[in-house]
């Protein structure tokens, strides 16, 4: 297989220039979430949809300039300083800025969460690179008070990080060690199982991992949707290239062959395809792989059809010979439908809901593969990710799905300015979604479609965020290994 040039380093100055307004909770009602709790995991004890206050151990309703406590967890650091009804308005002395509500469906960039989120991120940044004391201005009862908080004095994020960064280490170290503790969280949804089986894989939980593989090494249904055998060929693949297990090779090679059925070969089959009422052939893109196991539902899509790819990358690495009709079609799809800028739609080069998952993906995709010819497109890919910096949060079902991919994918790029400039913008979201026990929750979004906190509130976005922080050691092709390594 030949090298792949290093990418050529992308200017990013418009990209990264400010630009639009700042939006990161749908509505200041969150779709009437605030009252709406999940039923899965210690947040069951939560009384809503509501914002993680990083590690305090509270949670709040989001408001234009403030936030107002509605939980605190027992035991947690906030346990005996906030109260119910607390108003918090500054943190470490500086006031709170304006936040911005509203859905964000365009190819814009510029829409982020500025105001009390990224504020009260940073002064957690401040506070634990510091002795750990966290100060709050609150309003209670009507009346201004101030509340310290004792978090734990684990330092600052690196200038480099999540490479060469200790506390990067530590609080993906921290995440597995809630992953493995916690098996009663797990709901069993596909995306969940299949970045937990990463994450144990990319650890060198290989006991755990060999458990999950043995446990998920039969295809799933001929009903089933494109994500159960993408996720299942991804982690069996990286399990194999790991173990060398046997095994799970013919449950692979099936799953490589189910993708191929998902797969539009001929649009003038789905003339005549309807969905909700609506014709859909146009959404029929040829290459592209669809929701349904056989193309069925509305047409296809970019994540779909990316995780396809991915997994007959793998599974040729593992020995499985591959379709090149079915895989240059693929090929053919994604880059003809990426826009110019290096937007990725929900199935067009222009189009809806956050791109970063999609183009982190991609490059994933792009990095295993070592396909010649590509470094001009990957170029654009990465400059259009760095543009939507600010939509990580911006996921469509699962808003894990883009913290993972997109963390993961740009550390591949190749590209420090565009590593740093997601990164960076990051920084205090990362703190945010921190819960005190180690773990990561999702936290409330733009998307109308969100879902993620009622099917996998903590399992799945922690898992994630164990892959995109724990890269010091890398062990997957997804991280960007070439060779297996060592056990």
């Amino acid at each position: 297989m030949q090298s792949k040039p290093r990418t050529t380093l992308i200017t990013l100055a418009l990209s990264l220039a400010a630009a639009g307004s700042v939006l990161a909770i749908a509505d200041p009602d969150n779709l009437g979430q605030w009252e709406k709790p999940t039923k899965i995991g210690p947040d069951q004890e939560v009384p809503g949809f509501l914002v993680n206050l990083g590690p305090t151990g509270a949670r709040a309703i989001l408001k234009e300039s403030s936030f107002v406590v509605k939980h605190v967890f027992a035991g947690s650091p906030a346990d005996g300083q906030l109260r119910i009804d607390d108003e918090i308005t500054a943190a470490n002395g500086k006031a709170f800025g304006k936040h911005t509500f509203g859905k964000f469906y365009g190819m814009q960039p510029g829409a982020g969460y500025e105001g009390p989120i990224m504020d009260l991120g940073e002064a957690i940044e401040n506070s634990e690179g510091k002795d750990g004391a966290l100060t709050l201005d609150v309003v209670r009862g009507g009346k201004p008070d101030k509340v310290k908080i004792k978090l734990e004095a684990i330092g600052r994020f690196s200038d480099s990080f999540p490479k060469r960064c200790p506390k990067s280490r530590e609080i993906a170290a921290r995440a597995m060690n809630y992953l493995l503790q916690r098996p009663g969280e797990r709901c069993g949804i596909v995306h969940e199982k299949g970045l937990l089986g990463l994450a144990m894989l990319a650890q060198g939980e290989m006991k755990e991992a060999e458990t999950l593989a043995m446990k998920w090494n039969t295809p799933p249904g001929g009903k089933e949707w494109t994500w159960h055998p993408s996720y299942q060929a991804i982690f069996l693949a990286e399990y194999f290239l790991q173990t060398g297990d046997q095994r799970v090779l013919p449950t692979l090679e099936e799953n490589c062959k189910r993708l191929y059925l998902s797969q539009v070969t001929e649009p003038e089959l789905y003339k005549d395809a309807m969905h909700g009422g609506q014709p859909q052939a146009k959404n029929f893109l040829k290459g592209g792989n669809g929701h349904g196991a056989r193309c069925a539902g509305y047409g296809t899509m970019a994540i779909t059809t990316l995780m396809a790819m991915l997994s007959w990358e793998l599974a040729e690495d593992c020995g499985i010979q591959i379709e090149n009709f079915n895989r240059d079609l693929a090929y053919g799809c994604i880059h003809t439908h990426t826009h110019e800028s290096g937007y990725m739609g929900y199935r067009f080069a222009t189009g809806a809901y956050t791109p970063v998952g999609r183009q982190g993906l991609n490059i994933i995709v792009h990095k295993v593969a070592n396909r010649p010819g590509t470094d001009d497109y990957l170029g654009r890919v990465i400059n259009g990710m760095v543009a939507s910096k600010t939509r990580l949060n911006d996921g469509h079902g699962d808003n894990a799905l883009a913290w993972g991919w997109a963390l993961l994918g740009i550390q591949l790029s190749g590209n420090d300015t565009a590593i740093r400039g997601l990164f960076d913008y990051n920084k205090a979201f990362i703190n945010m979604a921190r819960t005190h026990d180690g773990a990561f929750v999702i936290q409330p979004g733009r998307n109308l479609a969100e879902k993620a906190y009622y099917m996998s509130p903590r399992i799945h976005p922690t898992a994630a965020m164990v892959l995109a922080l724990g890269t010091d050691r890398p062990r997957l092709r997804i991280q960007g290994v070439r060779e297996t390594p060592e056990s």
